[in-house]
């Protein structure tokens, strides 16, 4: 179950969230063995963030969480479209847009540790 957070200083709107999460969920098979079946995403926006000291007033931090590693090609492919997906829809130039991602060796779902 990939994991995906997006936190913004950006106020988005219902649609402008269902386009993202949407978009998230159709480009996930660009990272192998993961599906939208079973992707969560998260919106934290309007978020207060600073960067190097300073209050940044646009800005966007998104980290996918996810249980594996995935292929560096494969992540940057997916990192990419998150870039341009961002930039069409929240205003946010490329150098305001961060992301991260944290591949983890087990993951807890369905009342277990796998």
């Amino acid at each position: 179950m990939p994991f995906i957070s997006v936190h913004t200083t950006k106020e988005l709107n219902r649609q402008q969230q269902d386009t993202i999460k949407k978009a998230l969920g159709e480009n996930l098979p660009m990272l192998p063995n993961k599906t939208e079946a079973v992707l969560m995403v998260e919106f934290l926006h309007n978020d207060g963030m600073y960067f190097a000291g300073e209050k940044k007033e646009n800005c966007a931090f998104v980290e996918v969480r996810m249980y594996k590693e995935a292929p560096f090609e494969n992540k940057k492919a997916y990192t990419e479209m998150i870039f341009r997906l961002l930039e069409e829809n929240t205003e946010l130039e490329e150098g305001e847009i961060y992301v991260s991602y944290v591949e983890l060796s087990t993951w807890g779902t369905k009342g277990s540790l796998k």
